[in-house]
Order: C-alpha cells, then structure tokens, then sequence
C-alpha cells in the first residue's frame, strides 16, 4: 500500500512539472503554446511567444504583422471557437531554428466573418538566445 502511495504520488509530481514547462524552451512547445493561445484567445501569451518581426500569412494569403495579431484576438476581432491540430511534425537546425508542420482545422471568425478551414501550416521558429520564438506562420488551405 505504501509502495502504492509513492508511485501515485511521483506520478502526479511528475505531471505537474511536465505541466507547467516553460513553451520558449521547446520548439515543439512553442508551437503548441501559440495553437492554445489562440483557441483561448490568450492575446497576452500569444506576445510573448512571437518575434519583434513575426508575421503570418493567412488562409486567405493575407500577411498580419504580429502586433496587429494581438490585437485583434485581445480585442475579439479574431475568434476561434473551436480548433484541433493534427499530423505535427517538427524538425530542428543546427539547435537554433525549427520549422513544426501540420494541419490545423478551426472555426471562428475575424471581425464577424465566420470561418471553417483545414489548412496546412508551416510554424518557424528561432532560437533568440535561450529562448525559442515564433518568427513566421503560414496558413495554406486544404483543398
């Protein structure tokens, strides 16, 4: 019983440090960090997960500048109601740059046009001293 005890214990321990790991260490974290953020419409997150130069370029070939992205997800001009990404797949190089791919299908709306897209995506990130940031997003819908 005791022995029980212990490995429930190390078990929830364990889950709560892997719960509250920092996204910026981890390139495959960042980008799950910046999918989260934007189903929660946690535009606060979302800043600090970017690049001063970040943009993404949208499904509909729109580029948005990262302030910009803030924004309009703080102000509810952009809104996800719902959202999975699937098929990920990161790739890391030379320890300072990553490129995460997959496929991520949402539904919202941006400023009252609703929207209901798969697309594939195409996430960068880089390494800014000792912490990985988001540079570039790019959105190509599935056909």
């Amino acid at each position: 019983m005791k022995t029980l005890f212990i490995l429930c214990a190390s078990l929830l321990l364990t889950t709560a440090t892997f719960a509250q790991q920092d996204p910026t260490q981890d390139p495959t974290a960042l980008g799950n960090a910046f999918f989260k953020a934007m189903l929660d419409e946690d535009s606060k997150t979302l800043g600090s997960l970017f690049t001063p130069d970040f943009s993404l370029v949208s499904f509909d070939g729109s580029s948005v500048e990262g302030d910009m992205l803030v924004q309009g997800v703080g102000g509810g001009y952009v809104v996800v109601d719902a959202a999975t990404v699937s098929g990920t797949r990161v790739r890391q190089y030379n320890n300072d740059a990553a490129v995460m791919t997959g496929t991520w299908k949402a539904k919202g709306n941006v400023q009252g046009n609703g929207f209901d897209n798969t697309v594939s995506f195409a996430l960068t990130c880089v390494k800014q001293g000792s912490t990985w940031k988001i540079a570039n997003v790019q959105f190509t819908p599935m056909r």
